[in-house]
């Protein structure tokens, strides 16, 4: 039951406590897609939003099936909103903001080689490699065709594998 006291269902039945329910099963692996797609400070912070927008919109799932994917792609697009947000307050404070001498970062880990692709092309490379989703699954969490995901995994391999080597 929501605060008003009355039940919130979906199309496809689901109520909130079911809700409830399935979103703690769920909890464990969105805090990882959180924490690989926008940092451990804030995947909290993304898991809980996730959780509020969810419930909020729960009339919109269809079908019961599609549960978990839904759920992972409301809290991808809570990670992209990060980034934005992120990205507005970069450009708006630029002296607060500092730079290593020489503007660029000479020893560079993978992560932030991952960190350095553009969003679609990181989230689709941490759904993969990071947490094991098979390129359908993250074709059907971001709307994309199978084949539209192999491509972007294969752009992204080779954009990390040419700056892997100058790093």
């Amino acid at each position: 039951m929501d605060v008003a006291g009355s039940v919130l269902t979906n199309a496809a039945g689901t109520s909130a406590g079911d809700y409830d329910e399935r979103f703690a099963l769920m909890r464990p692996r969105l805090l990882a897609i959180a924490r690989s797609l926008a940092g451990p400070d804030v995947a909290e912070d993304i898991v809980h939003d996730t959780y509020l927008r969810g419930r909020e919109r729960i009339g919109q799932l269809r079908q019961t099936t599609a549960f978990d994917a839904w759920l992972a792609r409301i809290a991808v697009n809570a990670s992209y909103n990060h980034h934005r947000g992120l990205r507005r307050f970069v450009a708006e404070a630029p002296l607060l903001v500092a730079t290593p001498p020489g503007g660029e970062l000479r020893d560079v880990g993978l992560r932030e080689l991952i960190e350095r692709l553009p969003p679609r092309h990181r989230t689709v490379v941490v759904l993969h490699y990071g947490h094991g989703y098979r390129l359908d699954e993250i074709g059907v969490i971001l709307g994309l065709t199978h084949t539209n995901v192999r491509s972007i995994v294969r752009r992204a391999r080779k954009r990390l594998a040419a700056q892997w080597g100058p790093a």
